[in-house]
Order: C-alpha cells, then sequence, then structure tokens
C-alpha cells in the first residue's frame, strides 16, 4: 500500500505542531482578546449611569479579567539579574520598557512585560498610596494617587473599555456601587454613588527602557514576577497589535488623515493643569536623531525630554526646583485625540484644559 506523499514527507507532524501551540497559546490569552459583547448588558456595574456615549463602552473581559496586584513584593537590581540567570531566559532585559515612579526618595519600576498581564498594580512608594497603571490597547502608562477624599482607593480592572481604553473600579466596593474611571486621565465614567465622585489625581510617569531606569536610579525596586504567571509573562500578545494601525474596539473620534498614525507614540504633560502633547517622532526630528533630549517650554516651566523612539520612551525633568509639573502621561496618537482631545502642531484646541505642544529644541539648543 502506497503512503501518501504528504504523510510520508513528516508535514503533517509539524502542521498538528503548529496546530496545537496555536490552540494552546489562544486558551491562554482569549481572555485579554474577547469581542465585545453586544450592549452593555448583564454588567456587575452601574453602567446606566455612564456619562459618554454608550455605544462606545465595550465588554472586553469578565471582571478582573487580568489580576491586579496589590502591595507586590520587588526585587533590587541585582536580584533581578539573578532572577534572569537561574531561570535562563531574560525575564527583564535592559532594553525593556518600564513605567518608572518617584516618591519621597524612593524609586521604583514596573516593567510591561508584566503590567500587560495586570493593567494594575496598587502600591505604595516612599509612604505615598499610588496606583500603577497600563491599558495596552492605547500603551497607555499612566500613575495615580489612591488617596481621595473619602479614604484610599484599590482599582481593579472592570473589564470594560471606553474608546479601547480600560475603565478602572474600586475593588474595595461592591462592583454596583463603585465609580467607574478612565485610566487615561482618571475622569469619572461611571457613578452609581449618590456623592459626586472624585476623579483620580494623576502623577508624574516615567516610561523608560529598564536599563535607563536602574542607570538613573541605581537604588531602584522592580516590580518582581508572580511565579504562577511567569510562563505569561515570556508572551506578548500584543506584538502584531503594535505593529498596525489595526484597531479592535471601536473608537470616535478618530484623528483625521495627516502627520500621525494612530499608534504613533505621544507623551503628555500637564502643567499648571494645562495639558501638552508631544509627538516622540516631533521630538526626534527636533533633535535630529532617533533618541536623545530635547528642551521645551510648558506654561513657564522650563523642562528636559529624554526619549527614545524605539521602543517608545519619554522621560520629563522640569529644569528648575518648581510643583508645577503635576503629571506625566504616555500614550498612543488615537487615544490623544479621542480621549484627551488634543490636537499637537496646530491652534486647534477640541476639549478643555488641552493645548498644542510647545516650540521644543534639542537640549542645550537654540
Amino acid at each position: 500500500m502506497r503512503v501518501p506523499a504528504l504523510i510520508r514527507s513528516g508535514w503533517w507532524v509539524a502542521a498538528a505542531a503548529v496546530f496545537i501551540s496555536v490552540g494552546t497559546a489562544w486558551i491562554l490569552i482569549e481572555p485579554l482578546f474577547t469581542r465585545p459583547q453586544s450592549g452593555i448588558r448583564q454588567s456587575d456595574f452601574a453602567l446606566d449611569q455612564v456619562t459618554v456615549p454608550r455605544g462606545l463602552v465595550v465588554r472586553a473581559m469578565a471582571k478582573d479579567g487580568v489580576r491586579a496586584l496589590t502591595n507586590p513584593p520587588t526585587m533590587t537590581p541585582a536580584e533581578a539579574d539573578r532572577s534572569n540567570e537561574e531561570r535562563r531566559g531574560k525575564l527583564l532585559v535592559p532594553d525593556d520598557r518600564v513605567i518608572g515612579v518617584v516618591f519621597g526618595g524612593k524609586a521604583c519600576a514596573y516593567p510591561l512585560r508584566l503590567m500587560r498581564w495586570h493593567e494594575v498594580v496598587n502600591d505604595v512608594v516612599g509612604g505615598e498610596p499610588v496606583a500603577i497603571t497600563y491599558s495596552p490597547l492605547c500603551d497607555s502608562a499612566v500613575i495615580f494617587s489612591r488617596s481621595l477624599d473619602h479614604g484610599v482607593v484599590e482599582l481593579g480592572v472592570s473589564g470594560y473599555l471606553y474608546n479601547s481604553n480600560t475603565l478602572l473600579y474600586d475593588a474595595r466596593r461592591d462592583p454596583a456601587e463603585s465609580p467607574l474611571w478612565l485610566q487615561l486621565d482618571g475622569r469619572v465614567i461611571a457613578d452609581p454613588g449618590a456623592d459626586s465622585a472624585s476623579p483620580l489625581p494623576l502623577r508624574v510617569a516615567a516610561l523608560a527602557t529598564w536599563g535607563e531606569w536602574r542607570e538613573r536610579h541605581p537604588d531602584t525596586r522592580v516590580l518582581a514576577p508572580q511565579q504562577d504567571l511567569e510562563k505569561l509573562y515570556k508572551r506578548d500578545p500584543y506584538h502584531s497589535y503594535f505593529g498596525s494601525d489595526v484597531l479592535h474596539f471601536p473608537v470616535s473620534p478618530l484623528p483625521p488623515e495627516g502627520p500621525y498614525h494612530l499608534k504613533d507614540r505621544f507623551v503628555i504633560v500637564t502643567v499648571d493643569g494645562t495639558d501638552t502633547a508631544f509627538a516622540l517622532r516631533d521630538l526626534a526630528v527636533a533633535a535630529g536623531a532617533a533618541s536623545g533630549q530635547v528642551e521645551a517650554e510648558v506654561s513657564g516651566l522650563p523642562l528636559r525630554i529624554s526619549f527614545r523612539l524605539d521602543p517608545g520612551t519619554a522621560v520629563v525633568e522640569p529644569l528648575q526646583g518648581s510643583p508645577k509639573l503635576q503629571a506625566v502621561r504616555h500614550t498612543f496618537w488615537f487615544a490623544c485625540y479621542s480621549l484627551a482631545g488634543m490636537i499637537p502642531g496646530t491652534d486647534e484646541i477640541s476639549a478643555p484644559r488641552t493645548r498644542s505642544k510647545s516650540p521644543i529644541v534639542p537640549a542645550g539648543g537654540a
């Protein structure tokens, strides 16, 4: 009996292996890509109280579909190096992006390799209760103070999105009684309480490579991996998403065709209540290089922005001692436009408290 050529060639074995691998990977990451549910019914949250267009509020996963962390363990840089060596697989390498925070003289880093599987870390840094947050679909890195008028909140992932951005809730409350906050700016999207909920106070977030951050802050701590998720941390379900302008969920309004791609990276600087957006691409043009430093003046405050176009990082520092620098955030262009209402490079203003970017020059230049 003749054996079919396909079987004799062994290709069927390779094809079966690929099918099993893809199926296994999908089982692991499927919760992150659940398609939007029709409407916003069957929710744990009071979505009848939303203050935004309902058609743009979609369910992407179950409540707590990714595990937010509270007071997680951290490591020293030396411990992170030893962990890499012991695992024979680089869990944290110099070019990995990290969200950096400094409070009370203490520095801590939160690798995006871990944050994409948690999205929220409730922590205390230098005595300050903070929430380090990351919304992968918007590539938005934002830090909030957790201290509100009624007490300290513990943020969780609701499973819902607005304009492709994560909606956060207070895990210390019953979901039906918790406000929903937008991850990019901390504004209240839904409030079931009788008293008006407070927005989450924004803080300064650095987005740097691990190598840059530990050089700036040799005494930094870094978020330690959860042992049961170490295999997941090595996966990147957003690799193809970052490589195209395709959006998985509805967004409106989308920016008009122009100089920026939907997923060009931006840094948003808040000084004296005014938000100013800078495209990393514009910083590169000003510096004449894909990485470097530029200086800008925002509401009278001189700043230095250290950036890398690839992999997409920016660290903003005031050039004079001043409390005027209130917040720094990082996100994609489509989110900067649709959620923050910013139109850099023009005189247009599409939302309160926003403005176009300030003139920028290479650091030390004129």
